[in-house]
């Protein structure tokens, strides 16, 4: 069966067909086999053979992805893990809840997450025990581990697309918002953004905040998630004018988890350094929050033909480098 609807699979199919490459697919376009002047190659979902697969674990798993990148002191967000109830007989735990209770008292609010999940499904907002009780039911029902970090209050989040070391593609994340004009509602005004085709993935307030009518000039996101999937949108940023720090992670973390093909989160938030109790890699004024060894640029091929371009020159090197 074939994936006719997704950006990716076009792309793969064309720089296949252009370069002479030999493409066979599977398993609904999720899987193909790659071959050219008797070299074969493998690309699995969003996974290229570039990466070892023990790279690809590691990356795939929040929690040892923090850990990695916290025991070389690179400035990131650390993600705890937590395994699910029918497995702590063999992990020798005794029980999550004690210590889940402790991270929210600590920091008032926390993420809950799938330890394995891409696209921020399965991630939750927690404030209260009740929400932490409802994440951890839902996140377990679909996984056997929860990662758990403290909320950040991210002002501003960027995405750099890294191949052998170097930056091929930077983008900041910015998320859907309405702005108040002193008259309509909060319900009217994402009503009528949606019937412009301004407001998918956002999240639905309490029925009390839809009827609240925010001021004139105040802007109210629909989502506290940065994710494209999720209704954020891109604005690239030009690789040479990043700040010296951003590069200069980057490379850190190529180094780091061993990663030739790879997507980094990088944040910049309001969180205060003495919130990190004496961590000082933490302190940074930009941290890696997520690194993927699956370089998804799916939503961003499709918000504009420059962009289909862009990822298609970056899927082009990479497969190039496969064969």
């Amino acid at each position: 069966m074939e994936n006719k609807e997704s950006k990716y699979v076009k792309i793969l199919r064309e720089i296949c067909r252009e370069e002479g490459i030999s493409l066979s697919a599977y398993s609904s376009d999720w899987a193909f086999r790659l071959k050219k002047n008797g070299r074969t190659a493998f690309i699995l979902g969003y996974q290229f053979g570039l990466n070892a697969s023990s790279v690809q674990q590691v990356c795939r798993d929040k929690n040892i992805t923090s850990e990695v990148l916290r025991e070389d002191a690179v400035p990131s967000v650390y993600h705890a893990c937590f395994m699910t109830p029918a497995l702590q007989g063999w992990i020798g735990a005794h029980g999550n809840w004690r210590e889940l209770l402790g991270l929210l008292d600590r920091y008032g609010t926390l993420v809950c997450k799938d330890n394995y999940g891409t696209g921020g499904n399965q991630v939750y907002l927690v404030k209260n025990e009740l929400e932490l009780e409802h994440a951890a039911a839902e996140i377990f029902r679909v996984s056997e581990a929860m990662a758990v970090c403290p909320y950040e209050e991210i002002e501003e989040e960027c995405r750099l697309v890294l191949l052998d070391g170097e930056i091929r593609l930077a983008f900041r994340k910015i998320r859907q918002a309405v702005t108040g004009d002193g008259i309509r509602s909060f319900g009217e005004l994402i009503g009528e953004a949606a019937a412009k085709g301004a407001a998918g993935g956002y999240q639905l307030p309490r029925a009390g905040e839809l009827k609240r009518v925010p001021a004139a000039g105040e802007k109210i996101l629909l989502n506290w998630k940065h994710n494209l999937g999720q209704g954020a949108v891109s604005e690239e940023l030009s690789i040479e004018n990043l700040p010296r720090e951003m590069k200069d992670l980057a490379a850190r973390v190529s180094q780091s988890l061993q990663i030739r093909f790879a997507s980094v989160d990088m944040i910049r938030s309001s969180r205060k350094a003495e919130d990190y109790q004496g961590c000082e890699e933490c302190q940074s004024a930009w941290k890696v929050l997520e690194v993927n060894s699956g370089v998804m640029m799916e939503h961003f091929a499709s918000e504009s033909e420059a962009h289909y371009r862009k990822a298609k020159e970056i899927y082009r090197d990479a497969i190039l480098r496969m064969l």
